[in-house]
């Protein structure tokens, strides 16, 4: 994999770094949260609402940090957003109620709001149209490492050790992560970009544009499938099986880790050969039954079959859309059209997570999953709406058709 990365540049490279170790980090606790959450003895409503929190402060600083970055540069925002991210896991560990960690998700949804779309950005930044899928695909790669083999490892630190361990651990992975950004070099140049370029990284008429909107709609409704789809996993799962925290820690290690790990790189071969749209829609409505179906598990193989097909198969359409936004964006508003798109996602978030909770409480355990697969498969409507055409070439890529010429 480094070998292949190193091709596309040093800062791919740290970006992957970066991508690998920050989700390595808090897919240490994802597996648990829930739990602990719940230990501290907040309702499931009061659980939704908490990951709701952390959702809403994420989305609400995606768009100025994209937009600040496309002003003034990418690489001392992003290292401040990972500075922050250190500090909340370690403030869990101290709560003495639900109501404690209020401050510290909030802090913690910030700190990935303000580094979170910069990341995209720089990928950006660094490839041309005919190499930009292919890069997010390996970036991808190494973000879904982190899922794929952190919840073993947190669920297997919480039961040895107890819940509290495994938020140390991810400080820790946080810091070492810190010391990666401050070696990215700055990828936006502000000065470069013409004034009216600058100027135009605002709500502009480009950015209303049907195709655009629709991607915002595709990642605003996928996270709302997620966000009734995650938080209550862990409670369902632990409520029908006498399992521990590391069987919870492989199922999301597995059925979403892995399965999304092993979709990227043929996605990101299928985005440069097929049309990105239909490879779109077709893996989201091929995905979203096994959402609803994952409600129906009465065996432990089924657990994993069905949150496995429903991630993996999704999963195949990440770097097509990726790639399909920004061939649609001006270069001079990267990061604050990732910003946008990412707020959507994470504002998604916010409402499905909120909703999680109230649905699990008055229509049944089984209810989030059926509204997460409908939600999965609402978001092929949007999708109908993009387009393969890009909205303009970068720099990079007129670079690269230059040196081919």
């Amino acid at each position: 994999m480094r070998l292949n990365l190193l091709a596309f540049g040093r800062n791919i490279l740290l970006i992957a770094l970066l991508m690998l170790l920050t989700s390595l980090a808090t897919n240490l606790i994802s597996p648990v949260w829930p739990i602990y959450i719940r230990g501290l003895g907040a309702s499931m409503t009061e659980l939704g609402f908490i990951f709701s929190l952390s959702n809403a402060a994420g989305a609400l600083l995606q768009v100025p940090s994209g937009l600040l970055s496309d002003r003034y540069g990418r690489r001392k925002l992003h290292a401040l957003g990972t500075l922050m991210a250190i500090f909340p896991p370690v403030l869990y560990a101290f709560a003495r109620s639900s109501a404690e960690l209020i401050p510290w998700v909030l802090l913690s949804g910030a700190a990935v709001g303000l580094y979170f779309p910069l990341r995209f950005s720089i990928v950006a930044d660094e490839t041309g149209v005919e190499q930009r899928a292919k890069a997010y695909s390996w970036v991808n790669v190494a973000f879904l490492i982190g899922p794929t083999i952190g919840p073993s490892i947190g669920g297997l630190i919480a039961d040895a050790y107890g819940i509290r361990a495994s938020f140390f651990a991810t400080a820790t992975l946080l810091a070492v992560s810190f010391t990666l950004t401050i070696s990215i070099g700055e990828t936006r140049n502000p000065s470069s970009v013409p004034h009216s370029r600058r100027r135009g990284a605002t709500l502009s008429p480009w950015f209303v544009s049907v195709p655009l909107l629709a991607v915002f709609a595709v990642n605003a409704v996928q996270g709302v499938a997620i966000g009734l789809f995650s938080p209550v996993t862990p409670i369902f799962v632990t409520t029908l099986f006498p399992v521990d925290l590391t069987f919870v820690g492989v199922l999301f290690a597995v059925g979403f880790g892995l399965s999304s790990l092993l979709g990227q790189l043929p996605g990101g071969r299928l985005a440069g050969r097929w049309n990105r749209r239909s490879l779109i829609v077709a893996s989201i409505m091929a995905s979203a039954p096994f959402f609803a179906l994952f409600s129906s598990s009465r065996t432990i193989l089924e657990l994993f079959v069905y949150m496995s097909l429903a991630n993996g198969i999704l999963a195949l359409s990440w770097p097509a859309l990726q790639a399909l936004t920004m061939d649609m964006t001006p270069s001079g508003s990267w990061g604050f059209v990732n910003g946008v798109t990412a707020s959507g996602f994470w504002g998604g978030m916010t409402v499905g997570s909120m909703l999680s909770g109230i649905i699990w409480d008055t229509m049944g355990m089984n209810a989030p999953y059926y509204a997460s697969g409908l939600a999965i498969l609402g978001s092929a409507l949007p999708a109908l709406l993009l387009t393969n055409r890009p909205g303009s070439r970068d720099l990079a890529s007129s670079r690269n058709q230059l040196s081919s010429d």
